[in-house]
């Protein structure tokens, strides 16, 4: 994905979690850019995610068709993947694991193995997967089974 997408799809995946949990925050344009970054570094972690899943992402040209949704296994398979991705990046910035949250510290208590996380907190990265289709969608691409991948896989 080019920065222009990418940028589309950053501010698109801000304002989708502000959205599904209700806040009030501020516009894309005010925040800080380190929250801008960590938007984009799950926008940019998008494709490489998709493809170890076996998928690929385009604007409608390969001939195979777009699919609407993961199923159940791809779905936890990715979320997975997320919530690494997301610790990482969190780790990378300085913030370290604590019981109870703090922005100023730089703690939270998610900077654990995902099978550690509450089932809301699971929820969390599974919406991020839910909603990836939706949000590429938006911004005139799709996801497609890359059945070249598949057949690498399967020793085929």
């Amino acid at each position: 994905m080019c920065n222009e997408e990418i940028e589309k799809l950053a501010t698109a995946i801000y304002e989708s979690y502000n959205k599904k949990q209700k806040l009030n925050t501020v516009s894309w344009a005010d925040l800080p850019e380190e929250t801008r970054e960590f938007n984009r570094a799950q926008a940019r972690a998008i494709k490489g995610k998709v493809f170890d899943a076996g998928f690929n992402i385009d604007g409608g040209e390969s001939p195979f068709p777009a699919i609407e949704k993961f199923d159940d296994e791809t779905t936890l398979f990715l979320a997975k993947k997320e919530h690494v991705r997301w610790m990482e990046e969190l780790l990378s910035h300085g913030w370290t694991y604590a019981p109870v949250r703090d922005n100023v510290k730089k703690h939270h208590p998610c900077i654990v193995p995902f099978e550690e996380l509450s089932d809301e907190e699971k929820q969390k990265d599974i919406d991020v997967i839910d909603n990836i289709i939706p949000l590429l969608k938006s911004i005139g691409l799709r996801v497609y089974r890359d059945f070249s991948y598949t057949c690498v896989l399967n020793g085929n």
